[in-house]
């Protein structure tokens, strides 16, 4: 008895440092830089008429560097949703992963934290795109209507339950996200989880293995993780500021058009790497550049750290065609051995430079 008093008490204090944070920002000079007004896109914008940014992580880079590479773009905080034409696509997509492997896609962790926190990144991501697309987000009533794809959304979050918000964001973002929590946010000896989801274009990895777990268990079959990245993930996501929004890119190469990869795009202990040649590749509709846009701040209130995560597709005769092939060569030379078995490489590698180089 005096055992289950002693969590009741622990569980109380835990769920009162939350609720007395999610009253108010403990740090006033904690302002976050992506909830402030952002400007209104120009009036003249069209989403379908918007190409998607050419993003080529590997150029001007003489070798691979295993670092977080993140560059802080809290000057212009309007570059972090965008609309491109690739929008309407990529959310039907989205909703069609979530619906038919709702366990692997979707992630709510049943507490009263993660509850708050993603009902603050709800409120987030609607004002958001109210300020910055006024003209396709509007009020009507009580809900927020998208004008693109004609659905509609709650204006406010607080009558339905967290793992509805989750899912009404993978409807109307074109990006995937994660939100992190710690059970005790003043304690830096703690890790990170995994507390809330929505991983509609996995990269090659089950996102359900990933929920409500620490940082370094999502990470431990990544190489050079554990000596190179997890002290300063740690160190980085300990510092982490709301007013700040870091943008990071990682690359591969994909030899598939499916935006939804569950095991087929990274090498694990004991695969068998099967060497392709340029006739097994279709580079015009089977080969592609995939590219990841990863954006991270912190909320205010919860002090959750969420990354917004989106993904890029660019068929490999497009990369030849604007001429950044040799980039992506010497790029993909410059694999340290155990980061290309990882991206299986080993079974491409040869076969997309000597496609690039022909």
């Amino acid at each position: 008895m005096i055992h289950i008093l002693s969590l009741c008490v622990i569980a109380l204090c835990v769920l009162y440092k939350w609720t007395r944070r999610a009253g108010k920002v403990i740090d006033p000079s904690w302002i976050s830089c992506i909830q402030q007004p952002v400007p209104a896109i120009d009036p003249s914008f069209k989403w379908d008429e918007t190409i998607p940014k050419k993003i080529r992580p590997f150029v001007k880079k003489k070798s691979f560097n295993a670092e977080m590479g993140i560059k802080n773009i809290a000057s212009t905080p309007e570059d972090w949703l965008l609309l491109e034409n690739t929008y309407l696509q990529a959310i039907t997509l989205r909703k069609k992963f979530t619906r038919l492997y709702p366990d692997k896609t979707s992630l709510a962790y049943n507490n009263e934290a993660t509850a708050m926190a993603i009902r603050e990144f709800y409120e987030t991501v609607t004002t958001f795109l109210l300020n910055r697309y006024p003209q396709y987000f509007v009020v009507e009533k009580d809900t927020i209507l998208n004008k693109i794809s004609g659905e509609t959304m709650p204006l406010n979050g607080k009558n339905t339950t967290p793992h509805e918000l989750v899912l009404i964001l993978a409807s109307h973002i074109e990006e995937d996200f994660l939100i992190l929590l710690k059970d005790d946010p003043d304690d830096h000896e703690q890790e990170y989880l995994l507390r809330a989801s929505i991983t509609g274009f996995p990269a090659g990895f089950d996102p359900s293995k990933g929920h409500n777990k620490a940082i370094s268990q999502i990470h431990d079959l990544v190489p050079q993780y554990s000596s190179r990245l997890k002290n300063p993930m740690s160190n980085f996501f300990n510092k982490l500021k709301p007013k700040d929004l870091w943008v990071r890119h990682n690359w591969s190469v994909q030899t598939s058009a499916n935006y939804f990869n569950l095991d087929s795009l990274h090498g694990r202990d004991g695969d068998e790497i099967k060497v392709m040649t340029m006739d097994d590749l279709d580079f015009e509709n089977g080969c592609f550049l995939r590219v990841e846009r990863q954006i991270l701040t912190r909320l205010p209130k919860l002090r959750a750290i969420f990354m917004t995560v989106r993904t890029y597709l660019t068929p490999m005769s497009e990369i030849k065609k604007e001429g950044s092939g040799d980039e992506l060569c010497r790029g993909i030379s410059s694999l340290p051995k155990e980061i290309a078995f990882y991206k299986r490489a080993l079974s491409w590698g040869d076969a997309v430079k000597e496609y690039l180089q022909s």
